[in-house]
């Protein structure tokens, strides 16, 4: 099997997260496909949902290491053929005619159709929905690719945002490292509800968001598995 990641051109956390998690599995012929990235100015947030991403490795280093190769992204036309899948890591808008190509697979931070668009973490806390990543195909629509999996997202009573959000995002990645399994196993969430891509979060919202909480957390909480109860006597 070939993998390419799609990525950007500049260190990049998540995408280091996902290549070790696909050489832990032994998937080692790994390569990359790089946007160029231009950083814009930070925007004002209350709640910091996900780590900073621009740190890290920059994908030529992770190459370098791994025997892999490095594209620009202008040459996705000549490599379609070459890879069975490639995974977002990060990426700006795509041409229709590549996110249409059925072998784009992302990890998107919201149960799709339910959930789509940006800050979904954060949208999904403020309108009492479920939360959960979902692996889905890309395609030309925002968020709107063939739904492969989704992957709840446990949320206990005694979770911080910030605790929750790290524990969401660590799914997120661990589902795209482990896709293969994943689209075997196939599971997904029943009856949701389409709705409307969304936006960037505003503050005010936000403020909005993060005073639900606690009632979000009330009605969504299960119990911690009891990890004893699996113990050999």
């Amino acid at each position: 099997m070939k993998l390419c990641l799609l990525t950007y051109d500049c260190p990049h956390l998540k995408t280091s997260q996902v290549y070790n998690g696909l050489h832990q599995q032994g998937i080692l012929d790994v390569d990359f496909l790089l946007m160029p990235f231009t950083r814009r100015a930070n925007r004002d947030v209350l709640c910091q949902h996900r780590p900073e991403q621009f740190s890290g490795p920059i994908p030529h280093q992770i190459a370098a290491c791994s025997g892999g190769s490095v594209y620009p992204y202008s040459d996705w036309p000549a490599l379609l053929d070459r890879y069975d899948y490639f995974l977002v890591c990060g990426a700006n808008l795509i041409e229709a005619e590549f996110a249409n190509c059925g072998k784009i697979l992302n990890v998107h931070a919201g149960l799709i159709p339910a959930v789509r668009g940006l800050d979904a973490f954060k949208w999904a806390i403020h309108r009492g929905q479920p939360l959960g990543n979902t692996l889905h195909r890309l395609n030309a629509e925002t968020d709107a690719g063939e739904v492969l999996a989704h992957m709840p997202t446990p949320i206990f009573t005694d979770d911080s945002l910030e605790i929750l959000a790290a524990r969401h995002y660590a799914n997120e990645i661990w589902m795209l490292s482990n896709f293969l399994r994943i689209m075997a196993v196939g599971e997904k969430h029943p009856n949701l509800v389409p709705a409307a891509a969304t936006k960037r979060m505003s503050v005010t919202v936000e403020v909005e968001m993060i005073s639900s909480f606690t009632a979000y957390r009330a009605q969504h909480a299960v119990s911690r598995p009891d990890l004893g109860a699996h113990r050999a006597n």
